[in-house]
C-alpha cells in the first residue's frame, strides 16, 4: 500500500487555496472581525467544553484573532496568551481585554505559524490550540510547534470543507462535487501518521452567511470559493443562483461594527437567503 505524504499534500492544497495569508491583510480586517455581544455562542461553549480543562488551566491561543476565544476563556478566570501575526488584531483584542477587565488575564504574543518557534522564549501552557486559524505553510512543523508550548493538550478546530466559506447548498445547485479532503483530514492523518492518537468530534453550530459590500464582489467571490475552477455551464448555473438568492439588504441604525466577514458592520450589504450550519470538527491529542 502506497504511503501518503500529508505535509506534501498540504503544500499543494496551499498553492490553489486562495485566502491571504500576508499579515497586511488580516491587519485591514480586525476592526471588522470583533465579534458581536449577541448571546452564547455554541461554537465556543463547544470547543471550551471539549477541550477538558480544569481548573486554573494555562492556555495558549495561537491565531487569536481578535479574541473569538481568548476573551470568553478569560471569563471563565484562565489566563491566555493570546498570539497572532497581525499586530492590529492583538491591538483589537486589548481593547476590548482592557473594556472588559481581563487586561491582566490576557498575555499578547505576536507570531506566526511560520516561524522558528525555538527561538522564541514562549511560555508553556496546559492546553494549546489553534480555532479556525490554520493558516501556515508546513502542516507538521506548525503542529509540533503547537506541541512545543503544550504541557498536557493540544486541540484544534478545522473546517471539515476544503474552504473557510464554501457554501453546500451553492455547491449542489450547480452541480459541484466537493475536490478533496476537508482540512480536518490533513490535521488527523498528519497527526495519526506520527501516533499521536488524535480525537475528533465535529460541532454543528449556525452558521452566518459572509456578507458582501456589493453583488459583483458577492458572485466573484463565491466563484473562488470552489478551489479547482468551474466550468461554464456551473459558472452560468452559480450567476442564475446568485440572482435568485443574494439578496440585497440595508440597515437604519448600521449595525454594529465588528462581526467577522469583509462587510460586517456596513449599513448596506449583499447577502444569500439561505441559513446554513457550519460543520466544524474539533480536534484534540493528549502529549
Amino acid at each position: 500500500m502506497m504511503e501518503i505524504d500529508w505535509n506534501a499534500q498540504w503544500k499543494e492544497y496551499g498553492k490553489i487555496d486562495r485566502r491571504n495569508s500576508s499579515t497586511e491583510y488580516w491587519d485591514s480586517r480586525a476592526p471588522r472581525f470583533r465579534k458581536k455581544k449577541d448571546g452564547p455562542d455554541i461554537y465556543v461553549e463547544e470547543f471550551y467544553r471539549l477541550m477538558e480543562p480544569e481548573p486554573g488551566d494555562t492556555f495558549f491561543d495561537m491565531g487569536c484573532g481578535s479574541g473569538t476565544l481568548a476573551l470568553p476563556f478569560a471569563q471563565k478566570g484562565h489566563h491566555v496568551w493570546a498570539a497572532d501575526f497581525s499586530p492590529a488584531m492583538l491591538e483589537c483584542l486589548m481593547k476590548d481585554a482592557e473594556a472588559e477587565g481581563l487586561a491582566d488575564r490576557i498575555h499578547p504574543v505576536r507570531l506566526d505559524w511560520n516561524e522558528d518557534w525555538s527561538a522564541r522564549n514562549l511560555p508553556k501552557c496546559d492546553i494549546a490550540f489553534a480555532s479556525r486559524s490554520l493558516i501556515f505553510e508546513d502542516l507538521t512543523r506548525a503542529l509540533k510547534n503547537l506541541e512545543s508550548v503544550a504541557v498536557r493538550r493540544c486541540c484544534v478546530g478545522a473546517w471539515d470543507t476544503p474552504v473557510m466559506d464554501y457554501d453546500r447548498h451553492l455547491a449542489k445547485a450547480i452541480g459541484y462535487e466537493r475536490p478533496g479532503p476537508g482540512v480536518n483530514r490533513f490535521v488527523m492523518n498528519e497527526l495519526m501518521d506520527r501516533d499521536m492518537f488524535p480525537e475528533q468530534i465535529f460541532i454543528r453550530s449556525p452558521f452566518r452567511n459572509t456578507k458582501f459590500r456589493t453583488y459583483e464582489e458577492g458572485v466573484e467571490k463565491l466563484k473562488s470559493t470552489f478551489l479547482h475552477g468551474l466550468t461554464r455551464d456551473q459558472e452560468r448555473l452559480l450567476e442564475e443562483y446568485c440572482r435568485e438568492h443574494l439578496k440585497y439588504h440595508i440597515v437604519e441604525d448600521g449595525g454594529e461594527k465588528g462581526s467577522r466577514g469583509d462587510a460586517q458592520g456596513e449599513r448596506e450589504f449583499w447577502q444569500m437567503d439561505h441559513s446554513d450550519i457550519s460543520t466544524m470538527a474539533f480536534i484534540r491529542w493528549d502529549l
